[in-house]
């Protein structure tokens, strides 16, 4: 992958960490010049200097990464021993904190622009990053009631629903991954939640947990037909489910369907009925679920 985001680079020749770097060769050789040259693959070579240049240098090659390096030290009658091999280990860990610094700012930039919530936990199951829309969902629901899964579970608010789920992903007691699953808000509307394990580099202390919450305030067309094919669903019906699947009440239904509120009820009633639900949530429950389950199935623990 990161290969793919960010190519090898030089860093910029005021780098502050490069600067340190070259007070620390000069400290420990007693050079009154130091010179740092590097060549990223496919690119130009920059050089980094302390000091004065002196007529003659001791210069030695260093063994990096990704990038040809040489170290010049002026000033010294020779370079101490194993000075090269600890410039290069200090220089390429420099290096892959600048090149992870940029990473992770492309990629930041690129999920704050997404519509999908996304929250980022550690291995103790804290909260170490959330976009601007996961801020914002969790803002209007902590407070609020949640049904994931089926009617007869106990409602949860929003986080707790998914931090629980979290911490049995980092406990173990979910092997299934990722865990997929509609959830239910008290205002009626449908978030599709994914959860994944990720480990390794792309972890926080060897392993984190992300959490994907979107938004499902419609259903394609072709789907909801066939769902009220399937459970003999009448045409007005369907405009219900559609109009209850964005979140709207029974009067805005009424007024949108030109009906009355006891219309809109006795709707529903028959929708609960062919369904086998008992109430609003319930039904958008069972309507999510069954869009979820073609892209992989809703697995619960």
């Amino acid at each position: 992958m990161s290969s793919i985001l960010l190519r090898p680079s030089c860093p910029a020749e005021d780098d502050p960490e490069i600067g340190r770097l070259l007070e620390l060769i000069a400290a420990c050789s007693g050079a009154s010049f130091v010179e740092l040259e590097l060549e990223p693959p496919g690119g130009e070579a920059r050089r980094y200097r302390l000091g004065r240049p002196t007529p003659e240098a001791h210069s030695r090659s260093l063994e990096l990464r990704h990038h040809r390096g040489a170290l010049r030290l002026g000033g010294v009658d020779r370079a101490p021993d194993r000075l090269a091999d600890l410039v290069a280990y200090s220089l390429d860990r420099i290096l892959l904190c600048l090149r992870s610094s940029a990473q992770v700012s492309i990629l930041r930039a690129a999920l704050d622009t997404t519509t999908s919530a996304v929250l980022l936990f550690d291995h103790d199951g804290e909260v170490v990053y959330a976009n601007p829309p996961a801020d914002a969902l969790l803002s209007r629901q902590t407070e609020a009631d949640v049904e994931g899964g089926p009617a007869s579970e106990r409602l949860q608010p929003l986080f707790t629903r998914v931090w629980s789920m979290v911490e049995k992903v980092l406990d173990g007691r979910v092997t299934q991954l990722p865990w997929t699953s509609p959830l239910v808000l008290s205002d009626g509307s449908v978030v599709g939640c994914e959860i994944m394990q990720v480990g390794g580099e792309a972890g926080v202390n060897g392993v984190a947990v992300l959490a994907l919450l979107q938004p499902l305030t419609t259903l394609p067309s072709l789907f909801l037909e066939a769902f009220c094919a399937r459970h003999g669903v009448s045409r007005r019906e369907q405009e219900v489910i559609g109009l209850l699947l964005e979140g709207r009440g029974t009067a805005e239904m009424a007024s949108r369907l030109s009906i009355s509120e006891y219309t809109v009820r006795d709707h529903l009633k028959r929708l609960y009925r062919k369904t086998g639900t008992r109430s609003r949530s319930e039904l958008i429950s069972v309507v999510s679920t069954a869009r979820m389950e073609p892209a992989g199935g809703a697995h619960r623990r």
